[in-house]
């Protein structure tokens, strides 16, 4: 299935409106990466238009062929267009079946007609829906959502995961019939859930999964499994979880003949939070500067707040939206030094910061016409992006303590010709030499991350691989916690 390729484009964040992320999925197809990672619900859909719009170019261009790249999507969530479609034929008396309605804006279906509706979706939307056209592998999409919706409704678990393993079994029997009409090639179940420990009750269970299959056709399809997999996040190499406990999850798939895609191969999720296996390269923060720009910030917030704003005669619902908006000053003047790590706070620009900002920018080009209100304005929304700057230079200093030390482990056991490289392009090349892992996904939305792949394909395996993976998770609530 992977032909060969042990890095694959992992497409979770492409979108086909972004230029520099079309130029990405072309080079890296035209470079010989030839296995693309996607789903429904990846940016709305517009993952999945990326990638058939490239494949179209290039295979009706001649320049590569349709046959030699692997394609694989998912389906199970319902967000964005696909929850509004949900809650719009759940209103209208015709709902999907067996919907799991996790929390709102996020449901979850595996069901035949969900999946139905779904594939017929992203054929169109990967242009694959004239004759020939196929998905090359198709995943439920983190089915587990059942699992934490039973166990938050406190069903017996035993019960929940009765009913898990026969919902996954219906959807398998579907894709058996997807495999003989022609639609897709194989299909398999990305969880998150693979490595947890046999008695969670989230965990998903490979025996239970081919078993499954095993009964829907002694000849299946059932081919592929997909999972988070990296230097910190280890437990699919070290957590004997299958075949009674005698097994972990990467060496019963090897044994069973499943392939082993990998994702978060840079990003582990810790009890601390996010961490993000990188280097980073910051500007030293000065504590004393930053702390007198927060003063001029709050004040200039204060003074179009409380002056320039209101003796402008602004519509009581256009203040509302600019005191909500306007806050970054204040906002970080309180909380500056709680946000822990710099993945957090990374998180916090893009969910919290960034929308209020456009919201802000966007009120001043479109209401506001004083010359000398649109001049302050300007001098404060620099002053603002220099603040979540000098922020970030903050966390990234304490973060670049953190990735010196992952470089101390690696460098310890790593080939000469290997310690120089990237922390990143060291990770990457560590979990890719593991047994049983088949495909190594990576996030390529730049060319240069392309490139960085390109050269991993180039270089040797990691011999020590076992003893990295064991140092790290000796000392992971040790040294690496604490920095």
């Amino acid at each position: 299935m992977t032909k060969g390729n042990n890095y694959g484009f992992g497409c979770y964040r492409i979108d086909n409106r972004i230029e520099e992320h079309v130029n990405s999925v072309n080079r890296a197809l035209l470079n010989g990466i030839r296995l693309l990672d996607t789903s429904a619900n990846y940016t709305d859909g517009r993952s999945e238009i990326l990638i058939g719009n490239v494949l179209n170019d290039l295979t009706s261009g001649g320049k590569i062929k349709r046959e030699d790249v692997v394609v694989v999507t998912k389906g199970g969530y319902m967000q964005g267009k696909n929850y509004r479609f949900a809650c719009k034929k759940r209103d209208g008396g015709n709902p999907f079946s067996d919907v799991v309605e996790f929390e709102e804006g996020l449901w979850h279906c595996i069901s035949p007609d969900y999946l139905e509706d779904q594939i017929n979706r992203q054929l169109y939307r990967l242009d694959q829906t004239g004759d020939g056209g196929y998905i090359d592998v198709y995943l439920l999409h983190n089915p587990e959502y059942f699992l934490n919706n039973a166990l938050k409704n406190a069903v017996e678990k035993d019960d929940a995961r009765k009913e898990y393993y026969s919902r996954i079994k219906k959807a398998f029997e579907f894709l058996e019939e997807k495999i003989k009409a022609g639609t897709i090639k194989s299909y398999g179940v990305s969880s998150n859930t693979f490595a947890h420990n046999s008695i969670s009750y989230d965990f998903t269970s490979l025996e239970k999964l081919i078993e499954a299959a095993g009964e829907v056709s002694a000849d299946n399809n059932f081919k592929v499994i997909q999972l988070p997999f990296n230097i910190i996040e280890s437990g699919a190499y070290f957590e004997k979880n299958q075949n009674g406990g005698s097994k972990t999850v990467l060496e019963f798939a090897s044994e069973k003949g499943i392939e082993v895609l990998v994702n978060r191969p840079l990003n582990s999720i810790t009890r601390n939070g996010l961490v993000r296996i990188a280097d980073f390269e910051y500007e030293k923060f000065d504590k004393e500067e930053y702390l007198k720009y927060l003063e001029v910030a709050e004040m200039m917030e204060d003074d179009f707040l409380r002056e320039k704003l209101q003796n402008g005669n602004v519509p009581a619902e256009d203040f509302e939206l600019l005191n909500a908006t306007m806050i970054t000053g204040r906002t970080l003047k309180n909380n500056w030094e709680k946000f822990g790590t710099i993945e957090y706070f990374n998180d916090t620009i893009e969910h919290f910061f960034s929308h209020r900002l456009n919201l802000l920018v966007d009120y001043f080009e479109d209401r506001v016409n004083d010359d000398d209100l649109i001049k302050q304005f300007d001098r404060y929304i620099k002053l603002v992006f220099r603040l979540l700057n000098m922020t970030s230079n903050f966390y990234k200093e304490s973060a670049s303590k953190r990735s010196a030390y992952l470089h101390g482990v690696f460098d310890e056991f790593l080939d000469s010709g290997h310690r120089n490289l990237p922390l990143s392009q060291k990770a990457m090349l560590t979990v890719s030499s593991v047994p049983g892992v088949s495909c190594v996904l990576s996030g390529m939305r730049k060319e240069k991350y392309v490139d960085e792949a390109l050269l991993l394909k180039e270089l040797t395996q990691v011999k020590k691989y076992e003893k990295i993976l064991l140092k790290l998770k000796e000392d992971l609530s040790g040294a690496l916690n604490e920095n």
